[in-house]
């Protein structure tokens, strides 16, 4: 008699406890299939964060630990636009560059040449020449009038 009551309260305490695994269980799944979906997705978000900030340096200069920085801001509001409201920045740097090396690699990067300081200084160089010219055009002009104004005066 006592082996089938021993075994009656080891039934019962399992069949008590089971809702209790179960929620564990489920939140368990579910936490590894959002890091599971983070993981899948992350690379792809990395790649598109890399690519903006390639095109955003064509038109304007932006120095490179800058661009990562925009990056890794810009994976974060993708995620958290998903519903992933945490995230591990070391994780989203280490995404961001391994996305850059991928597409350097393979030539992706190189579609679009970059803005630097100096193509902005020589381009304010160039705008300055430009002015400077126009200056010296209009000094001429003037001393051709005042010339023609000292001759009409004599």
């Amino acid at each position: 008699m006592e082996v089938n009551s021993i075994a009656d309260v080891i039934t019962a305490m399992a069949v008590a406890s089971l809702p209790i695994i179960i929620t564990y269980l489920s939140k368990w799944l579910k936490g590894n299939k959002m890091a599971e979906t983070i993981v899948s997705i992350l690379p792809t978000l990395a790649k598109d964060a890399v690519v903006a900030m390639q095109q955003l340096g064509v038109e304007k200069a932006i120095e490179g630990e800058a661009r990562k920085s925009h990056a890794v801001q810009l994976v974060m509001q993708s995620l958290a636009s998903l519903g992933f409201d945490y995230t591990d920045e070391t994780t989203l740097k280490n995404a961001i560059e391994a996305a850059y090396a991928q597409l350097k690699a393979d030539g992706t990067l190189g579609a679009y040449p970059q803005a630097s300081k100096t193509d902005d200084k020589q381009e304010e160089i160039a705008k300055a020449e430009a002015a400077l010219a126009s200056l010296k055009e209009q000094e001429t002009t003037a001393q051709k009038q005042l010339d023609a104004l000292k001759g009409a005066q004599n």
